[in-house]
């Protein structure tokens, strides 16, 4: 049975124990709707981003033009989130949150009119109208960018504001935004697929009603979260304050841990999938002797991932129920531990001969035992997730003023952690395969273990204790 460790651990010194603030009551349905836009905001950027990719995949060759293109949306995403967060200490995170959308909505509107435009573009000869039609998508896909870049710091200083004082609220409300950016993203696949195939470029007009709808329902469901006496008393930041709070010593002691567990986030998934299609007999000869290197067909590797996906969803709902009852720096070395052990026992299933159809009847038990640790160890890393971001919700927590400045490090960190792990991964993919892979995840779990180990020694995880 586990208990409150709390009560338990060294307490912390009297200056990190922080009394609950008065806050305006604010139902619960405002953060229902801020949770459900979020669903619905992450479903209609992927929808769109499928529908424009069918669209762009359709009349260009060059793979990396289109890819230049599309990934532009994580400039100003990136750019925008600090900014945004220190925008949102002084004026409030409503604003943000109702209103964000409103960029992306004009981004799918000028995708609909162009593609109307330039049906079929021609894009074997470079002129006025391809410079026309790719600067639009540029300058859209932008926009799109801008859209998240509002939402994520708005949405999470709005969890700081309302949770103070509450760590079993702030754990439930942190395990649903993270589960519902992961499920929207994932059911959006399917459903941009169909919309693509039903409607084509007019599947546009459903993106852009949903993000008007998504505005709608923000606007009369989100009550402001901010304290107007704060707001009247704080000192106002400079918009760059976001950029700054990377200074500060608890954040930037702890971002290793949490850059390093996004890397996986962004590695894993991709690179598996790369990794477990790579086409025989290519496969055996660069890489012989590894189960997971090749021969799968695309159906089978996406229901493997599809499946640890699932599992990890089910851990972070599993989580949310016992990271409030336990100290910080504790769940997050179970986590950390689950990778330790899915590490090792993916690593062992690697190395046994032959594939998955055709394991020896001895080996297939031995087999699907250590793909059940597996499970068991993506579960427990699933804490760490909702835990880092509790944890980040703290430190913005003991700084009033600037609660949306530090949270908007958030898009910051794990756009910049997904993109490099993918980046550095696919290194270790090529230099070793899946054991590469592995590598590189151990990597990163030995990063993780010594920007927790820094935190949990100097009793960081221990800020905003306060009691509920």
């Amino acid at each position: 049975m586990i208990t409150n460790t709390n009560s338990h651990e060294q307490s912390p010194p009297r200056e990190l124990v922080k009394k609950p603030e008065t806050t305006p009551k604010l139902s619960i349905s405002s953060l229902a709707v801020i949770i459900l836009s979020t669903l619905l905001l992450r479903v209609a950027g992927r929808v769109s981003f499928i529908i424009l990719t069918f669209y762009l995949g359709e009349h260009f060759e060059s793979a990396f033009l289109v890819t230049l293109v599309l990934e532009s949306y994580y400039l100003t995403e990136l750019f925008l989130s600090p900014i945004i967060g220190s925008l949102s200490d002084r004026f409030g995170r409503r604003p943000f949150l109702v209103f964000g959308p409103l960029p992306a909505a004009i981004a799918v509107f000028g995708f609909f009119t162009i593609s109307r435009i330039y049906p079929s573009p021609n894009a074997d000869q470079f002129n006025l109208h391809l410079l026309i039609l790719l600067g639009v998508i540029l300058v859209g896909r932008l926009l799109e960018g801008a859209t998240t870049g509002m939402n994520v710091p708005g949405t999470l200083g709005y969890f700081t504001d309302v949770t103070i004082g509450s760590e079993k609220l702030r754990a439930k409300v942190n395990t649903a935004f993270e589960v519902v950016t992961v499920a929207g993203l994932a059911l959006a696949i399917p459903l941009g697929g169909a919309i693509s195939k039903m409607a084509g470029t007019t599947g546009f007009l459903i993106v852009l009603a949903l993000y008007l709808t998504i505005v709608a329902v923000s606007f009369f469901g989100i009550k402001e979260s901010h304290h107007i006496g704060e707001q009247q008393t704080a000192s106002h930041p400079s918009i760059w304050e976001g950029f700054a709070m990377i200074r500060h010593r608890r954040i930037f002691t702890f971002i290793p841990a949490w850059f390093a567990v996004n890397a996986l986030i962004g590695a894993l998934p991709n690179q598996i999938l790369l990794i477990m299609t790579y086409p025989e007999p290519a496969a055996s000869a660069r890489h012989p002797g590894q189960l997971f290197y090749g021969g799968f067909d695309r159906m089978a590797s996406t229901m493997w991932v599809g499946l640890f996906a699932l599992f990890f969803l089910i851990g972070m709902g599993l989580w949310m129920f016992i990271v409030p009852r336990m100290r910080r720096s504790t769940v997050m070395y179970i986590g950390l531990s689950g990778l330790a052990l899915l590490i090792a026992s993916l690593s062992i299933v690697n190395s046994l001969s032959g594939t998955m159809e055709s394991l020896p009847a001895g080996t297939l038990p031995f087999a699907i035992s250590m793909l059940v640790l597996a499970v068991v160890g993506l579960l427990l890393l699933a804490g760490f997730t909702p835990v880092a971001l509790s944890q980040m919700n703290a430190i913005a927590e003991s700084m009033p003023g600037k609660r949306g400045a530090v949270m908007g490090l958030y898009s910051v960190v794990l756009g910049i952690g997904q993109a490099l792990g993918q980046g550095i991964g696919s290194i270790f993919v090529d230099w070793q395969g899946f054991y590469g892979l592995m590598t590189f995840s151990a990597l990163m779990l030995i990063v993780s273990l010594i920007s927790v180990t820094y935190m949990r020694v100097h009793k960081d995880d221990l800020l905003a204790t306060a009691a509920h």
